[in-house]
């Protein structure tokens, strides 16, 4: 279950996990985690839901055309749904990378595992949590 895997990250690192259903207000989630691949590695980019990622940008930083994973490929390599991919409580361990605006947030609500389901914590602990990487990646 895509739920516990995360909150045994979190329980696995000493830190609470408060998990929120937001079915009802969809606006609560304003991110997203995107899984990509780059020749034969996977990686996680969180970035506001509601800008695009920069294919130019994307050629600067990763050397590579975005290509994301297929619905099968993301549940298989992650352990998560589309739809509820989360950068916590992965099935591998993947390299994650934050876009820069989602610093500027008090907290980053991202799903948590299954759709509707969402975790919020600080840029700091998204940071620390994932082993993270900030990069300015959406198209402004």
């Amino acid at each position: 279950m895509s739920i516990g895997n995360v909150v045994q990250d979190f329980l696995n690192r000493g830190l609470e996990c408060s998990i929120v259903n937001c079915f009802i207000d969809r606006k609560t989630c304003g991110s997203q985690t995107l899984a990509f691949k780059i020749k034969e590695k996977i990686i996680l980019i969180v970035t506001d839901k509601e800008k695009e990622i920069s294919v130019g940008k994307f050629l600067h930083y990763f050397k590579a055309s975005p290509s994301k994973l297929t619905k099968n490929e993301t549940r298989e390599i992650t352990g998560h749904p589309v739809g509820g991919l989360s950068p916590f409580g992965l099935k591998n361990d993947l390299k994650v990378y934050i876009d820069i605006s989602l610093k500027e947030n008090d907290y980053i609500s991202v799903c948590a595992g299954m759709k509707n389901y969402i975790v919020k914590v600080t840029p700091k602990e998204m940071l620390e949590i994932t082993g993270g990487k900030w990069i300015d990646i959406w198209d402004n």
